[in-house]
This record gives structure tokens, C-alpha cells and sequence, in this order.
């Protein structure tokens, strides 16, 4: 019970940030635990997240959302209707090789 609780109310993170062969692959994690990824291509965005009671599959052009940082959290937001699809607590480090792997491929932010 207590875990389902705390799983509305605590939010996954972004443990770790990884680019290759034009991809970049951010890992979540909810309570140590692994939980989903967000995967970042030129022509799209993927992710699969399942923390407790949370759950988001996605599919999105990647033409059609952009990333922002504020107060620790990462999110992902639709340009069309600027309603955030993503959230997820990340650590400034974190955010800065993100922001790093996306100008190193081109990729707008």
C-alpha cells in the first residue's frame, strides 16, 4: 500500500545519459529501480516509462515537441498544443550532456 502511495506523488528520474550512432538514450529509474528509457532520434522521440501507478508509451515526430529544463525536471512538450507529454526529475549534470548530445547531433532544443 505504501508503495502505491508514494508512487502518485514521487516522480521517475533520468539516472544516466547516453548518445550513439545518432541516438541519444536517457534511462529512468523510479526508487532505484529501472523503469523505462526515452529514446531521441532525428525524426522522433520514444520513450516507454512504467513507475508504480505511472505509465506512459510514446511516439512522437521529433519536429513536434521540444525539451525544458526547469526546476530539476526534464519535459518533454508538444509544440502543437504546448502540453507536456514528459516529466521526469533530472539532475542538472544530466540535463547539460542532454543538451550537449543534442547540439553535437544538431538536433533543435
Amino acid at each position: 500500500m505504501f508503495i502505491f502511495f508514494m508512487s502518485l506523488f514521487c516522480d521517475p528520474y533520468v539516472a544516466s545519459c547516453h548518445a550513439n550512432n545518432g541516438t541519444i538514450a536517457l534511462e529512468i529509474y523510479f526508487r532505484e529501480k529501472h523503469c523505462g528509457f526515452i529514446s531521441i532520434k532525428s525524426e522522433h522521440v520514444t520513450s516507454y516509462i512504467s513507475c508504480g501507478v505511472k505509465f506512459f508509451k510514446g511516439y512522437m515526430k521529433r519536429e513536434d515537441v521540444y525539451f525544458h529544463y526547469d526546476r530539476k525536471k526534464l519535459k518533454i512538450i508538444s509544440k502543437k498544443t504546448n502540453e507536456t507529454r514528459i516529466k521526469v526529475k533530472c539532475s542538472e549534470e544530466i540535463h547539460k550532456k542532454l543538451k550537449h548530445e543534442l547540439e553535437k547531433l544538431n538536433y533543435n532544443i
